[in-house]
């Protein structure tokens, strides 16, 4: 299981996404997206997802995959960004929304998923923000996933209702963060 041997690229129609396995039955709504879902909204341009494939394997068995679409966020007071007085006029900020983000469940603990995110977090700062205004990323974390976001720097919504949602809305603020982080 050699890192290096694993691309992350656009999906294609030929991968193979029938023996992606994520273990767990409350995971099967990542699963079913990936294999009815992803490929058709990927070619019709509702959100782009990147698949894991392992290049010395072929035929294309996907690993792990990230969808990504445009997306806003509504913030508050104290969660705003404060660098210019014209953003007090606005709620809602431009986003880009991790959509699904899932591994195989024979790769996780091996640093797959994060490595997915640093690339998710890169591609939407470098490839997107200089084109397009777009001040976040956010995501609807499943609830055991929080940690794992927040170790990359996102930050749960602050609303009462958000602590307890079942799937919480983090976001990353990727014009103040820190180049160390990712």
């Amino acid at each position: 299981m050699n890192p290096e041997n694993y691309i992350l690229r656009q999906i294609q129609s030929d991968d193979d996404t029938t023996k992606f396995s994520l273990g767990d039955a409350a995971y099967t709504p990542l699963k079913i997206f990936l294999q009815k879902t992803a490929f058709d909204f990927h070619q019709h341009d509702i959100a782009k997802t990147y698949v894991l494939v392992n290049q010395m394997s072929p035929p294309s068995k996907v690993w792990g995959y990230i969808t990504l679409m445009n997306s806003e966020i509504v913030l508050y007071e104290g969660q705003r960004p404060q660098e210019s007085a014209a953003t007090s006029r606005y709620e809602a900020f431009p986003a880009v929304k991790i959509a699904r983000l899932a591994v195989d469940k024979t790769l996780r603990g091996n640093g797959f998923g994060a490595m997915l995110l640093v690339w998710c977090i890169n591609h939407v700062k470098f490839a997107i923000v200089p084109h397009v205004g777009c001040r976040f990323l956010v995501v609807d974390a499943k609830r055991d996933s929080v940690a794992f976001y927040q170790k990359s720097g996102f930050i749960l919504l602050d609303t009462a209702s958000n602590h307890t949602d079942e799937h919480p809305l983090m976001f990353f603020d990727l014009h103040n963060q820190v180049q160390n982080k990712i």
